[in-house]
């Protein structure tokens, strides 16, 4: 079995993203979308430049919308970020220009019908994914608020079949080191994705090296 994929999600500066990636993390999360989290495109900019893996980089964005589009263009032809994790209006969604980029749908999930209707979501983007993020819906917001998925949902959906023959699939929503060892053996997803579960207490954005060393080890165990 190949070995799971990793990404820490809501980096806000430059040593933390080094730290994931010196601790071996596959990707980082720059979240240029909303919330807590959210830095400007030079924000991003000066991440990249300082640790030269733009590879590896993942930018939270909406492409449907001008702002969104601005940014993920600019982070694409000026910095090399080729991976997009897509939030807002999917099925409007604007596909970059030039060289080919990788986008991952999010879909957030409170139920089992939510679910059963990501297939036919998927069939309906304007783009081929790459991956998709199956996160935990929460009122607070979107992604980083702590919010545990329910992983039996997830199980239920794969052992029936409702998750077969859908792009690579990202598992995120309230995962810590404590729990996603529990995660990954049951629900065998391609990657997993944390944010706040890496973080100092009541400091959204700035991750503490040892949760997220912690979690790199659980998540691969």
């Amino acid at each position: 079995m190949a070995q799971i994929k990793i990404k820490i999600c809501g980096i806000t500066q430059r040593h933390d993203a080094l730290v994931a990636l010196e601790a071996g993390a596959d990707f980082i999360g720059l979240n240029l979308f909303a919330g807590p989290r959210k830095i400007t495109v030079l924000q991003a900019a000066e991440i990249l430049n300082g640790i030269g893996a733009s590879g590896k980089a993942v930018a939270l964005v909406d492409l449907s919308t001008a702002e969104g589009f601005a940014a993920a263009n600019q982070l694409a032809q000026e910095h090399g970020v080729r991976i997009f994790q897509l939030y807002g209006d999917l099925t409007a969604a604007q596909c970059l220009p030039g060289e080919a980029a990788e986008y991952w749908p999010v879909f957030r999930i409170a139920s089992r019908e939510d679910l059963r209707a990501v297939k036919a979501q998927v069939r309906a983007l304007p783009f081929a994914a790459a991956a998709i993020l199956l996160d935990a819906f929460s009122a607070q917001g979107y992604g980083g608020t702590g919010t545990r998925m329910d992983g039996s949902l997830l199980a239920s959906a794969r052992s029936s079949g409702e998750l077969r023959d859908l792009p690579p699939l990202v598992f995120a929503g309230g995962l810590t080191s404590e729990n996603v060892g529990g995660a990954t053996g049951i629900l065998r997803p391609w990657a997993v994705d944390v944010s706040s579960g890496v973080e100092y207490a009541g400091r959204p954005g700035i991750k503490d090296p040892a949760k997220v060393r912690a979690f790199i080890k659980a998540a691969r165990l």
